[in-house]
């Protein structure tokens, strides 16, 4: 089991595997449990209503049956001549006859041949006079109606039961089945009787017949007492009903109920003009077979459904987990230090996705890598170009200063200061100790440049040169403004009759609630053309998003702003915009960086 648990969880294809099994099994035993439920509510209650309707029908027989005996039982027991007959004493036989035969022409005969099922007629009075008339089946031989057993009947007014009678023989044999007693006292006066009748049980067991309710669904006939007058297996017949459902019968004139311990549904009602109910058992396993068969089928559905959901699992889940593990295994040979692996994960969703971001980061950091190793050679060959520099400038140096000499001792004035500016752009240009100086000395440094090229263009060179006093000891990176200046030379062309005229200011200024220095350069040249402007643009927003990746050869705008955008790599204001005045002729280069005074620089240096 811990095995198990341990593989589900470093395995997110048995994780997702699991959840959709699980996802699914719980839909279908829900939706089952459902449909099984309801299914037996329906099925449970068409069963109650169809075996409701047959009970009605059967009562409706039953009612109808016995309403027949009744009527011709009540019709012969108020008659003039038996009202006669029981005034006729034991001993006159002759006129006990005489009335019987009326008796027997205008209401027994009549009355039994419309009731075959009649199978005798009994009168019998408080003088001792007895007659009894029987048809298919005789009664046997010396009858007697104080005899037969009947004491329990006689206590009563009115009697309706069920018995075992041995009063009858057929073919010559004495024959014992199950009649229907009805029993009626009679009294005239002084003169009482009695009339009996017994009525073969075969009709009514026909209508108990009847009641069945599929395969193994039977009904009965019982009293208020339990005793049994009608039921499938004649054995039972006048026996009295032995069930748990008994007393739940007896107190109520109909309903219905559910047996657990049998399973069954019990429907019952009375019969009118007689205290007998009709019962119908109804095995629910026998109607319940569609619900059981609906069991087994969505036992079915959820098995293939299980099954379904772990194919579709394993089809889900490889999809993107068997990709995952070749990510996962491209991750591991890249911390290996393995960043040249093909990338072969397919598809267009975010797993895909999620490995072309990390195939594009792998080439984006070998592409790194590459320029830091081709960085770190360059540097290399910095420092010995900066060794030999050093080697080559002492050369310049000692030849600069013999010009000087030799133009201080011809008294060539402008020879000589061309000599010292030229110098001193070479000793500040050749100084590698710092990567940012004041901005006063990169003032100084440009006031060289300009110096030597005044000499050289003369009238045709004018420049204007505006600083803020408090921004002169605040730093900025070395050899920014020189570069700028000379691009203007090299590249604006002011009219034929016009010379050459640049503008160059250094200002403090607020922007978001912090300090900067913004330097302008412009020239009345022609400006940028337009093709040119784009295109210069949209190079420095690429060395904004990546500055590593800008190739600096050269000395120009774009390395400036790449130098700019390294070193101040958290303010989103460094660096280089140019433009073309919308009022004025010419170019406009503007440079920002965050206002550091020297001493700041200093420190965060020693840091």
């Amino acid at each position: 089991m811990n095995k198990f648990l341990k593989l589900i969880s470093s395995k997110m294809k048995w994780k997702l595997m699991l959840v959709i099994s699980a996802l699914m099994l719980i839909v279908v035993v829900f939706a089952g449990l459902i449909v099984y439920s309801k299914t037996s509510a329906i099925i449970k209650s068409d069963v109650e209503r169809l075996s409701n309707q047959v009970l009605k029908q059967a009562n409706l027989n039953l009612e109808r049956y016995f309403n027949y005996y009744s009527e011709g039982f009540m019709l012969m027991s108020i008659s003039a001549e038996i009202e006669s007959w029981l005034q006729v004493q034991k001993d006159d036989k002759f006129r006990s006859f005489i009335l019987f035969q009326k008796i027997r022409d205008n209401y027994i005969t009549p009355y039994m041949y419309q009731y075959p099922e009649v199978m005798s007629v009994t009168l019998y009075n408080s003088n001792g006079n007895e007659i009894n008339y029987s048809t298919k089946y005789g009664l046997v031989l010396n009858y007697s109606f104080i005899d037969s057993g009947l004491e329990s009947f006689m206590a009563r007014d009115n009697v309706a039961d069920v018995r075992w009678s041995n009063d009858y023989y057929f073919e010559g044999k004495t024959i014992e089945l199950p009649v229907i007693t009805l029993m009626r006292k009679i009294r005239y006066g002084e003169h009482s009787g009695y009339i009996k009748i017994d009525i073969n049980l075969h009709s009514a067991l026909q209508l108990v017949n009847e009641l069945e309710v599929g395969d193994s669904g039977y009904g009965f006939i019982m009293n208020s007492e339990g005793k049994i007058i009608a039921h499938p297996d004649q054995t039972v017949i006048s026996e009295y009903l032995n069930e748990p459902y008994l007393e739940t019968v007896r107190s109520q004139s109909s309903g219905s109920f559910f047996r657990k311990e049998s399973n069954e549904i019990i429907l019952f009602g009375s019969i009118n003009y007689f205290d007998w109910k009709t019962v119908i058992v109804v095995p629910y396993s026998e109607f319940a077979s569609s619900v059981y068969f609906i069991r087994e089928f969505m036992i079915s559905i959820a098995i293939a459904g299980l099954l379904l959901s772990v194919v579709s699992a394993v089809a889900i889940s490889s999809s993107f987990t068997k990709r995952i593990a070749k990510l996962r295994k491209i991750i591991k040979e890249t911390s290996r230090g393995h960043i040249n692996i093909a990338n072969n994960i397919s598809g267009t969703d975010e797993v895909a996705e999620l490995g072309h971001a990390y195939h594009a980061m792998l080439e984006d950091l070998n592409h790194t890598v590459n320029e830091l190793a081709d960085s770190k050679v360059a540097g290399q060959k910095a420092v010995m170009s900066a060794l030999q520099s050093q080697i080559d400038s002492h050369f310049l140096y000692n030849t600069l200063e013999l010009i000087n000499s030799l133009a201080s001792l011809e008294g060539h004035t402008q020879i000589e200061q061309t000599t010292i500016a030229l110098a001193e752009m070479l000793r500040y240009t050749s100084d590698y100790k710092s990567s940012v100086v004041p901005i006063e000395h990169e003032l100084g440094h440009l006031n060289n440049y300009l110096d030597i090229m005044k000499m050289r263009m003369g009238e045709q060179l004018e420049y204007e040169l505006h600083v803020d006093s408090d921004v002169l000891q605040s730093v900025c990176l070395k050899a920014i403004l020189q570069p700028v200046v000379e691009n203007c030379m090299k590249h604006a062309i002011p009219q034929l009759d016009q010379s050459l005229q640049i503008q160059i200011e250094v200002l403090g200024k607020e922007a978001d609630g912090q300090s900067y220095i913004e330097m302008t350069i412009r020239d009345n040249g022609k400006g940028f053309t337009a093709d040119k402007l784009i295109w210069i643009n949209e190079q420095l927003k690429q060395i904004a998003l990546s500055p590593l990746h800008h190739s600096s050869n050269n000395i120009g705008l774009l390395n400036i702003h790449s130098r700019l955008q390294m070193y101040y790599h958290h303010d989103t204001l460094a660096g280089i915009s140019i433009r073309n005045p919308e009022h004025a002729a010419g170019a406009e280069i503007i440079i920002r960086m965050p206002k550091v005074q020297a001493l700041q620089e200093v420190h965060a240096n020693a840091i």
